[in-house]
């Protein structure tokens, strides 16, 4: 988690309205993926870290410092790109506080 805190930190300033996120997919005590929120209305951390990680998502875990939203605004949902990309496992820093965005 500490290493998608420090992704997160990456967005400081560039985020609005929106948090800054950070994500780290680890398959087999190896970091294969990571990402964070660049700007408002682009693909949230989640997304970038699953692309930079590319086919070694399946079966692997990743962790965010934010629940993966579950509603579609400007980007489509978070969560269902996590059940897309064969993640087994999700560990948040936090749920999301925004009642339109939890439950993922």
């Amino acid at each position: 988690m500490r290493l998608a805190l420090a992704q997160a930190e990456k967005g400081l300033g560039r985020t609005s309205p929106n948090p800054c996120v950070g994500a780290v997919i680890v398959r087999d005590g190896i970091v294969v993926g990571q990402g964070y929120h660049k700007k408002a209305g682009t693909p949230h951390a989640e997304i970038n870290a699953i692309a930079d990680a590319g086919s070694s998502c399946d079966g692997a875990t990743i962790y965010v410092t934010l629940e993966p939203c579950n509603h579609t605004g400007r980007t489509p949902p978070c969560s269902r790109a996590v059940l897309a990309a064969g993640l087994r496992r999700v560990v948040i820093g936090m749920a999301d506080p925004n009642p339109v965005a939890r439950g993922g």
